[in-house]
């Protein structure tokens, strides 16, 4: 019989045949492995029994702070009790695990209630590490890790009236820590002991403007500062430190990271990792040939992980080898996609110091750092600090470790992405292995098949396939896939760049093969008075100098994307009016030669002037159906654009010394 403090959610009784399948922890990884496991082919063969040791269901812990921001703790619920129940769960919580016997093959929890198992599951997680501070345990100084440490933080706020914080810890946690004082309103100090912000992550330029930025929000920083001692000093805390003058707070939050639960494992005679955390191989097997370990408490070949995207591919690979499936645990490249403090912060693929021979290329925007690592000219690794619109792009070349192609290269040193036209790739367009959610390991091809497995909404696409459960940074891929999304902004005057675009290829390819408009024969016929345009000398200069101006105009309209002061007005008016004129050249071309393209100089400026036409012709047809296509022909267009417009400057080039040759000779003789 159970204590009425404890909360079980009840299931039909078990087959007596099923071997008992018990998991120690109610967090993320465990809440993942029971969803793998119940879509397993082998379920009926297990009675399976979760044991939580918080007072609640597994919840989002990842997007934990949104709770200041109104959200209600059901929301954050990765699934709630019924879902259990109606899945054949036994589920437990409040229920604090203390002693393993491996021999016997039972649990003991707080209260002395002893439970049997045939296989268990360890997925204890993690705990906030607190530093050997003095006074570390004062009032006033928490950790950051729980709804109830959040509680607990709210509520001493509140009765103690506190105004100022300090953070001990400049990583992940400690910049999460900082945004939950921040949303309480208090004034915010970030104390760090490595020499800048996310060591772990960010390279030291990253993490200067990382600084920079987070400082602009109202939020003091100080880097290389080791804390030694928290004391009372009347109602404030005051903090002391080893190479800086003391400070004097409200509260204080220690967020300097996390250490793995390896208590039980420890008591039980498991064998450890190197750094703690219970030792496991590639098929998450423990010493014990019937105890498992998955998440943050398992030490995977000596290496410990802490974020929630490997958690859960450690639950997909044992609820695989559990059901008699060939699965194996691969450390594959972390993604980190936050927002810290309201700063974006990405890390994808491989570090630089996990990089041997890799080469790094980096953008500094005046907000923003970008870079990127190759590896025998493909992109490996990516960083960025500061919003990136083609992340997306990013994450997917990383991924499949694209050739970044000179130009490409010199175009992301200048302009900080690599890709012509500066817009991310939409999800319609992903190719089937890209993956859209790095924490659930869901790939555009899985999230394609639910669809036509009969999902309609994003909602239902993480109900079918997990995505969006963790971070939630994808959330706004699956809306778009679905069509939930805000509707796609149709680029001002990309019609009239369409028509001009079709107009213009037509024209210069047409001109290129047609004979010249024939002369009047007659002094008597009436055509004379039209054929004038290129018999009198006069009228030909006219309709020259009228042709450069309009090419001159072309070409200030071509300046709005090329020149940084030249910013005013709508691009997409600028780049109609390109097209528009550019057309209008052809036409000018007709009535200054009568198209007599000439010998020698006069044939090579002619032939440059129709590529240029036909050229910039097919860039602006591209330009126009990129928004207006998808898949594939979408994606070829978008890979060929930015070829064509860099031949269409090629070809400019040598126009201004044709058109000087041009007119001087018709000067000169």
């Amino acid at each position: 019989m159970l204590l009425s403090s404890q909360n079980t959610t009840a299931t039909p009784a078990a087959d007596v045949t099923a071997k008992r399948l018990v998991v120690i922890g109610g967090g993320m990884a465990a809440h993942g492995f029971c969803r793998r496991m119940i879509e397993s082919p082998v379920r009926s063969d297990f009675a399976l029994t979760v044991f939580g040791e918080e007072p609640r269901p597994a919840y989002d812990r990842v997007n934990l702070s949104s709770l200041l921001s109104g959200r209600d703790e059901s929301d954050l619920l990765l699934s709630p009790r019924q879902w259990y129940e109606q899945n054949n769960i036994e589920l437990h919580t409040g229920r604090r695990i203390t002693e393993l016997d491996l021999s016997d093959r039972k649990i003991t929890d707080q209260h002395g209630h002893v439970e049997h198992y045939d296989q268990l599951v360890l997925a204890t997680g993690s705990y906030p590490w607190v530093p050997p501070i003095g006074g570390a345990d004062s009032p006033g100084v928490f950790v950051y890790r729980t709804i109830d440490d959040l509680d607990a933080i709210r509520d001493y706020v509140e009765s103690h009236g506190a105004r100022s914080s300090a953070v001990i810890g400049g990583g992940l946690l400690g910049l999460e820590a900082a945004k939950v004082i921040k949303d309480l309103g208090l004034s915010t100090t970030i104390l760090e002991v490595a020499p800048g912000l996310m060591p772990r992550q960010l390279d030291a330029q990253a993490a200067k403007v990382l600084r920079e930025q987070v400082e602009s929000l109202g939020v003091d920083v100080h880097v290389t500062r080791r804390t030694k001692s928290i004391s009372q000093d009347g109602e404030k805390l005051r903090l002391d430190f080893e190479n800086a003058d003391s400070l004097r707070v409200d509260i204080v939050l220690v967020a300097a990271g996390i250490r793995p639960r390896d208590e039980l494992a420890r008591q039980a005679g498991l064998k450890l990792g190197p750094r703690g955390g219970i030792a496991v191989n590639r098929h998450l097997e423990t010493s014990d040939p019937n105890v498992f370990a998955i998440g943050e408490c398992a030490s995977v070949d000596g290496h410990i992980h802490g974020l929630v995207a490997p958690c859960y591919r450690m639950a997909d690979v044992l609820a695989a080898r559990l059901s008699n499936q060939s699965a194996e645990f691969v450390d594959n490249e972390e993604a980190v996609e936050l927002k810290l403090l309201g700063v974006p912060v990405i890390t994808l693929g491989r570090a630089i110091g996990e990089s041997t021979s890799g080469v790094v290329v980096t953008h500094a925007g005046e907000d923003s750092y970008r870079k990127l690592i190759l590896e025998q000219g493909r992109v490996v690794g990516a960083a960025s600090v500061g919003e990136w619109e083609d992340v997306n792009l990013i994450r997917m070349s990383v991924a499949q470790h694209k050739r970044l192609w000179p130009m490409q290269r010199i175009r992301f040193l200048k302009t900080g992405t690599p890709f012509a036209g500066g817009a991310g790739l939409p999800i319609h367009q992903w190719p089937g292995n890209a993956t859209v959610c790095s924490c659930m390991n869901v790939s555009r091809a899985q999230l394609g098949t639910a669809i036509t497995e009969g999902c309609q909404t994003a909602a239902e696409l993480t109900l079918k396939t997990g995505a969006g459960t963790a971070c939630g940074t994808c959330r706004n891929l699956l809306c778009e896939l679905v069509g939930q999304g805000p509707e796609k902004v149709q680029t001002r005057g990309s019609n009239a760049v369409l028509i001009a675009s079709i107009v213009a290829t037509i024209l210069a390819a047409a001109l290129a093969f047609m004979p010249p408009i024939p002369l009047a024969t007659s002094v008597q016929d009436s055509w004379r008075e039209i054929d004038a345009f290129w018999r009198d000398g006069f009228i030909k200069q006219v309709t020259g100098f009228s042709l450069l101006f309009v090419m001159l105009l072309a070409l200030t309209f071509s300046l709005r994307k090329r020149v940084k002061f030249v910013r005013f007005g709508d691009y997409g008016w600028w780049r109609a009016a390109h097209a528009t004129i550019g057309t209008a050249m052809v036409l000018g071309l007709i009535v200054h030669t009568g198209i007599r393209m000439g010998s020698n100089l006069n044939f090579a400026l002619s032939s440059t002037f129709l590529a240029l036409s036909f050229v910039g012709g097919l860039a602006g047809l591209a330009s126009s159906l990129e928004t207006k296509l998808t898949g594939d022909s979408a994606m070829f267009v978008r890979a060929w654009r930015p070829k064509l417009t860099w031949l269409h400057i090629a070809l400019f080039v040598p126009l201004p010394a044709l058109l000087a040759g041009h007119i001087l000779s018709v000067y000169w003789y």
